[in-house]
């Protein structure tokens, strides 16, 4: 059997290079050898690299901010008879052509600790604190507020949209019982219902019957019915949006949601 070697080259972590080469091989049955090689910043350490690896079989994927790099690598790979994978090279240059600017070439910027990643952090907790009613302090400050009965993804979806940095919470819908007053009171731009096929949710809710929930009416079609109806009324008389999740993957439902909020979005942020 052929012994491939496979060198992964970054400017930073090499994982971006490393995980899209092995989502390829997948397709591929072949074994191969790797060895990845970050933080290369300049020509010299990128020949040292190729003294080492001298082989008839030597593949190189590579990940370079750096226009100067990228050609670099690939001429030497060219020079030495090895083939060569350049990453980020036609995204950046579309990307460049589409905004009709150069790159700022800093390496290591997918992978810094910055203000964005506590953002995300921030939100988590936020979406955590603020889960099905656990706490209406600080309700305000949502980004988005989701309202729903049980089951209808509230919680999964203010999870995925709090991963993304919006400052989510959600509040459950009860027959018969009243929203809390200080929902009434934030900004309803920010407010988003959201609604289920009542077969469907009957089996949402068997499911959750299993893991130990002991309301067997929870989930009755007929009682879960009425429970949709309050909830429809619930919505008729305000001005939030209704959506329906029935089938929809966490993914589709979130960009629903962010459409729907994007009149409010512009409104209070601008473009987001």
């Amino acid at each position: 059997m052929m012994n491939y070697h496979v060198l992964v080259v970054s400017d930073g972590t090499g994982e971006t290079a490393n995980r899209m080469f092995k989502a390829a091989m997948l397709q591929f049955s072949e074994d191969v050898f790797i060895t990845r090689h970050a933080n290369v910043r300049d020509k010299k350490q990128i020949r040292e690299i190729f003294k080492r690896t001298l082989s008839d079989h030597v593949l190189v994927v590579y990940t370079f901010v750096s226009d100067e790099l990228r050609k670099y690598t690939r001429e030497l790979a060219k020079k030495q008879g090895a083939h060569s994978i350049d990453v980020l090279g036609s995204t950046m240059e579309t990307l460049s052509t589409l905004f009709h600017k150069s790159p700022v070439a800093k390496p290591g910027l997918l992978h810094r600790v910055d203000e964005e990643y506590y953002a995300r952090v921030s939100a988590i907790e936020f979406a955590i604190r603020h889960d099905n009613n656990n706490s209406l302090e600080g309700l305000e400050t949502a980004d988005i507020v989701l309202v729903g009965v049980s089951r209808t993804s509230k919680t999964p979806l203010g999870i995925y949209l709090a991963q993304e940095g919006w400052k989510v919470a959600n509040l459950p819908v009860i027959e018969s019982k009243q929203l809390p007053k200080k929902l009434f009171k934030i900004d309803q731009k920010k407010i988003v219902a959201l609604s289920m096929d009542p077969k469907r949710l009957a089996e949402m809710r068997r499911a959750r019957l299993r893991l130990g929930v002991k309301d067997e009416s929870y989930a009755d079609v007929d009682f879960i019915k009425r429970e949709l109806k309050f909830a429809q009324s619930l919505y008729s008389e305000t001005t939030w949006p209704v959506i329906d999740v029935t089938g929809k993957s966490v993914e589709e439902l979130s960009q629903e949601v962010l459409d729907a909020m994007m009149p409010y979005f512009t409104e209070s942020f601008g473009n987001p």
